[in-house]
């Protein structure tokens, strides 16, 4: 894979973009808890936690802009999509998807969603892309009412969302699979402001989205599958401002990416699947200030928090097999406490965010199987209760995720 700064191409913008209206879908069988609500019209609040990867609604679903993360929510068999609108432990307000005429709109399985903020609101927006047909659309949120607007097709390819030139406004890096070409459309709300081809990297090679200087303004972490090679593109807008490898680990090792000593520059956690090791780089831009193991865990793979809102990046480590899990609750660099975080039985799965907006990392569990979900509202080490929200019937499931 070659370093080397990238082109530009004449790679056409999209046309006029347009509101399509959806029609009426049917009602939502488990109506019972998903009640009509108006959007909200809450003024953004500033963050309690300084960490941005924690915080934005680019990256954190928060539709109405409170501070408090949201939960949406994909139907597998009638293709409905509905929000939860958090208020700690329990639902503010849900409902289905509405356009602004009040039709529900829905999405087939062939449409992937990633979430962003097109227009820089602090409101969440969702990027729907087809991959059968190519065919991309945003829906611009407010509450629970989606604008819908067209972009061009791009089929083939598939998204990454970032913001490469620090205006606030979600951009989308495009990679193809097939041919391993990668372009960059830089956003100003639904509109494509400019279209440039980068470096065309091999398809062994899978791309992560970071910011190894803290500029704000989104970097390419690259790791080769296959080979275990492992590299870094340092970007501003359009352009590779510079390119480095960095050091191989086979592909037992798998990456997890975060701020693990507050200087707001993404380091990487690895954990190696086959032996248990764990080890941490911290990273200044494009170089490695540290290579630090960790303690062994077996069996369990990472997701990223912050369980005492201090802004530096914690570590949730859970076993789908065995139910089990702990906390991690890092400062520069170590782990500086360790506290249990098991499941009632591993038919629950947990996925995290800050759902009361006091800056602390939760916890939202749910069990498929039955329907149940529950919300731990976190506060360091502490082991609180859980507390039981409605359930949701099993063909509903995270629509930041695959259908299991």
């Amino acid at each position: 894979m070659s370093m080397q700064a990238n082109t530009k191409s004449t790679l056409d913008t999209n046309p006029q973009s347009t509101v399509i209206n959806v029609p009426d879908n049917q009602k939502l069988e488990t109506q019972s808890y998903y009640q009509s609500s108006s959007s909200s019209s809450a003024l953004p609040t500033a963050p309690k936690n300084p960490n941005p990867a924690l915080t934005s609604a680019a990256i954190s679903a928060d539709f109405d802009g409170d501070g408090k993360n949201d939960r949406i929510w994909r139907n597998s068999q009638t293709g409905e999509v509905a929000i939860w609108l958090m208020n700690g432990r329990e639902v503010g307000a849900a409902d289905v998807i509405k356009d602004a005429n009040g039709n529900n709109i829905t999405k087939g399985a062939d449409w992937d969603l990633k979430i962003g903020d097109f227009n820089g609101d602090n409101k969440t927006d969702l990027l729907w892309h087809n991959t059968q047909t190519g065919e991309n659309q945003i829906w611009v949120m407010d509450g629970l009412v989606a604008s819908q607007a067209d972009l061009q097709a791009t089929n083939g390819w598939t998204p990454l969302i970032g913001d490469f030139n620090g205006d606030r406004n979600t951009d989308i890096l495009w990679r193809n699979n097939t041919t391993g070409e990668n372009a960059l459309w830089q956003m100003t709300g639904t509109q494509i402001t400019s279209a440039d081809v980068l470096q065309t990297v091999d398809t062994n090679w899978a791309a992560t989205i970071v910011d190894v200087n803290g500029d704000g303004k989104t970097d390419v972490f690259w790791r080769n599958n296959a080979t275990g090679e492992n590299a870094v593109w340092q970007m501003d807008g359009t352009s590779i401002t510079s390119g480095e490898f960095l050091p191989t680990l086979d592909s037992n090792w798998e990456a997890s990416v975060g701020y693990f000593n507050g200087d707001f520059q993404t380091d990487i956690l690895w954990h190696n699947k086959a032996t248990g090791e764990t080890k941490l780089w911290l990273m200044n831009g494009t170089s490695i200030a540290s290579d630090t193991p960790l303690a062994t865990v077996e069996g369990s793979k990472s997701m990223i928090g912050d369980f005492n809102g201090d802004g530096v990046t914690d570590v949730l480590w859970y076993n789908q097999q065995t139910g089990k899990g702990k906390v991690w609750v890092m400062s520069d660099g170590n782990v500086v406490a360790e506290t249990a975080a098991d499941a009632p039985t591993a038919s629950w799965t947990p996925s995290l965010g800050d759902y009361d907006g006091d800056g602390k990392t939760d916890m939202f569990w749910r069990d498929p199987g039955s329907g149940q979900n529950a919300i731990v509202i976190m506060d360091g080490t502490t082991n609180p209760q859980p507390s039981l929200l409605p359930s949701v019937s099993g063909e509903w499931y995270d629509g930041t995720l695959p259908k299991a």
